[in-house]
């Protein structure tokens, strides 16, 4: 345990884990009644195991309970009154929750004595005492040395196997009440906040010392970043040092963080590499590069592993950074920034955060600094993405006109062309979008000013059109469409629909709304996968719910690749790769949809005979033969008037050229993972979504069966004009649910909520999706 409480900071980490283990537990609570076959085979296992080694198992869950006992009692003892708040504040969420599931799960409440003394029964789900005694160590972790975190750690996966093999509870149960006791810690961490994990500054101490590094004085540096601790010091002869600590109890180098802000956020400068060894090496190496290619930058004094795995980088400082002297900046200066970059491209190098920070000068010369997130044999873009920023912060720096101009006599038309694209908001640092907003600076009129210098047109975005045709055929397709669902309704007894809903059992509705919002998080996974660019996931996962709120314009397939091409033009891309990520991403969507209904129809004895002919008005099938008519029309046309159709020839063979560079990326495996496994990801999640609804009615259905009638049901809802595919998709879901065994009002009642969850709602929390994408320039 550590001597004293250090300063605490809530963690992205703790809410990963709240989230991931509040999904694990709500599908094992579904799972759990009936016991699976696995689950009994496991149970079987343990029973027939020889009853003389009973004595070993109550050993693990007794250790459980020592290192428990013994954490509460250090804390107490060394007067820790924060940690001992963290640690009965984590048991006391865990109890609630545990008592809670295990209502819903078993349908009564455990009896006094058993919540009292916490003795686990195997009927009991989750394990109580497991999950109260593993909240306790699991929230007292951050406040442990590495050796005592291992121990706990150690305890909790013994005690959980020791539960199981003495027979006080299921497996099932068991790893709910781990899951129970991680709720309750990351609660905590998130309530109070934990300790940032990272070394002390004698343990830093220690580490120079075991480096050999002698220094005279020792101190926290004034600006920290994410995932390392910098101390600056000064050595035996007056000489600063920067000291780059990266500790294994810095949590946030650990890989779950270091992967989540690099794929959620993919902030420009994001490590490349998720250990904190790696990371060290990998920023040692490149400044080493950098310093053989004649830049000036800091110069590597050792770099190593100590005795308690901190991994240490210790630098020697050069120059002042232009953040901290704004005064410094010059045309000449500037001239200089783009010199210094050229020869950093030409050995290859991408750094990836060229800002103020970033940039040094060391009398008249100037340097780079920071390379944690720069890259060797860096790719165009990459390369291109560095000229944007550097071309941004000589714009704060000098003014927009000075800093173009010398911006196009160092790099000629050409190739200042090929940067406007880049010249966006998320290719930027933060730092840089804090300069721009705060110094006034709109990045298109920037971009519109280079281009007129390059002699070239500005790289144009995809218009947001308000008012269209198509906008206007809007309203009369929804009063069709609504009638459409008030002939449905009107066969529906509303009041036996409102008592269908008044028995319904809540928590499968509960499951279902959460299961119902996961979709759009495995669309963005495959719109990844589409996308020739790395493009940061949380922009792409508010694009997918802001097209949610489009949806309700358009159809829904429609406005997906639209908002995009707009989304993707904001990244750099041209038009028509930007309008191939759209196109491939439906086209995967299309070719998943047809491969599930197809393998289900041969593979499985599944067979629904869906036949929706009855849920479509024949006159929506009449307009949508006039609209097909009316298409074939104006394509004879165009193609008739010869200007007109060279036009659209030249235009087409631009788009297809640019469109190859995004179909070519394909050939990497890794991407098509991601388009198919998050088109088909997709598909489950919205039928297990539909089926909780329905379980929730007391009618249960088969995940092959509701894929199959999902899958049929958006396939015709997606050949329609219609918004949403509002009054089809209700009629067609209700008709596939009667014909899997559902009586029609539960299946009416279930649907309901399945499209409230999935289509209704969502678009409340998509228009701020959409404001936020347009306030930070995504669109």
């Amino acid at each position: 345990m550590t001597q004293v409480d250090e300063p605490r900071a809530r963690r992205a980490t703790d809410v990963i884990m709240l989230v991931a283990a509040t999904v694990g537990l709500g599908s094992f609570s579904l799972a759990a009644v009936p016991p699976a076959g696995f689950e009994r085979a496991i149970v079987a296992f343990v029973d027939n195991l020889p009853g003389g080694l009973h004595g070993l198992w109550q050993l693990l869950v007794d250790l459980l309970t020592l290192v428990t006992t013994g954490l509460v009692v250090a804390a107490v003892v060394r007067r820790r009154w924060a940690l001992v708040r963290d640690i009965v504040f984590a048991a006391l969420v865990a109890l609630a929750i545990a008592l809670v599931v295990g209502r819903v799960v078993e349908d009564s409440w455990p009896s006094v004595s058993i919540s009292l003394q916490l003795t686990d029964v195997s009927s009991w789900f989750p394990a109580l005492r497991l999950a109260m005694t593993a909240a306790v160590a699991i929230g007292a972790v951050p406040e442990l040395t590495h050796p005592a975190r291992r121990l706990v750690r150690w305890s909790v996966a013994l005690g959980a196997i020791g539960f199981m093999l003495v027979g006080a509870a299921p497996p099932m149960s068991v790893a709910a009440g781990v899951l129970v006791a991680t709720i309750g810690a990351a609660s905590a961490h998130l309530v109070f906040g934990s300790t940032r994990g990272r070394p002390s500054l004698e343990e830093v101490a220690l580490a120079l010392e075991g480096l050999g590094v002698g220094f005279d004085t020792l101190g926290e540096a004034d600006r920290q970043r994410t995932g390392l601790f910098q101390v600056d010091a000064v050595d035996v002869d007056g000489n600063r040092l920067v000291v780059k600590v990266y500790g294994r109890d810095a949590s946030d180098t650990q890989i779950l963080s270091t992967v989540w802000r690099t794929v959620w956020y993919r902030e420009p400068g994001s490590p490349v590499a998720p250990g904190r060894l790696q990371q060290a090496e990998h920023e040692a190496f490149i400044t080493l590069l950098v310093q053989q290619a004649g830049i000036i930058t800091q110069q590597v004094v050792t770099a190593g592993a100590t005795v308690g795995d901190d991994v240490v980088l210790v630098l020697a400082p050069v120059g002042v950074e232009l953040g901290d002297a704004p005064e410094r900046w010059s045309p000449s200066v500037a001239r200089q920034v783009w010199e210094v970059v050229g020869r950093l491209h030409d050995s290859g190098i991408a750094h990836g955060e060229l800002d103020d920070r970033h940039l040094i000068v060391d009398g008249d010369e100037v340097g780079l600094i920071g390379f944690r997130g720069a890259t060797v044999a860096a790719t165009e873009q990459q390369l291109c993405s560095d000229r944007a920023q550097v071309l941004m912060t000589t714009v704060v720096g000098l003014g927009a006109d000075a800093a173009l101009a010398i911006a196009h006599e160092v790099l000629g038309s050409e190739r200042l062309a090929e940067v406007l694209p880049f010249v966006q908001p998320t290719v930027l640092t933060w730092r840089q979008r804090t300069l721009t907003r705060e110094a006034d600076v709109d990045l298109d009129e920037v971009r519109g000013q280079a281009a007129a210098l390059a002699g070239v047109e500005a790289p144009e975005l995809q218009t947001l059109r308000r008012v269209t045709w198509r906008s206007v055929l809007q309203p009369v397709l929804l009063i069709v469409a609504f009638l459409a669902l008030a002939r449905g309704l009107a066969g529906i007894d509303l009041e036996d629909l409102r008592s269908q809903l008044g028995d319904a059992a809540w928590w499968f509705i509960v499951l279902g709304a959460m299961l119902a919002q996961m979709p759009r998080g495995a669309q963005a996974v495959s719109l990844l996968g589409a996308s020739p660019k790395p493009v940061p996931l949380g922009p792409v996962y508010a694009l997918q719910l802001a097209s949610s709120y489009l949806s309700l314009a358009v159809p829904s397939s429609a406005a997906r690749i639209a908002i995009s091409i707009r989304f993707f033009q904001r990244q750099g891309l041209a038009t028509g790769s930007a309008l191939a990520v759209g196109a491939l991403d439906g086209v995967a969507g299309f070719f998943v949809q047809v491969s599930l209904l197809v393998g289900i129809v041969v593979l499985t004895p599944a067979s629904l005979e869906l036949d929706l002919d009855n849920a479509v008005p024949s006159g929506l099938v009449r307009l949508v033969v006039w609209v097909l008519a009316l298409g074939v029309a104006a394509l004879a046309v165009l193609l008739a008037v010869r200007p007109w159709r060279q036009k659209a020839f030249a235009w087409v063979r631009r788009l297809v050229s640019e469109a190859l560079v995004a179909a070519r990326a394909l050939r990497s495996p890794r991407r098509v993972a991601m388009l198919l496994g998050g088109n088909l990801a997709s598909e489950v999640l919205f039928a297990a979504a539909l089926g909780a609804f329905v379980a929730a009615l007391g009618f249960p259905v088969s995940l092959i069966e509701l894929i199959l009638i999902n899958v049929s049901v958006s396939l015709l809802a997606g050949v329609l004009p219609i918004p949403g595919g509002i009054g089809v998709v209700e009629g067609g879901l209700t008709f596939g649910l009667v014909r899997a065994g559902v009586p029609e009002d539960p299946a009416f009642a279930a649907v309901l909520l399945y499209r409230l969850a999935t289509f209704y709602l969502p678009p409340i929390w998509g228009f701020f999706a959409l404001r936020w994408l347009e306030r930070n320039k995504h669109l």
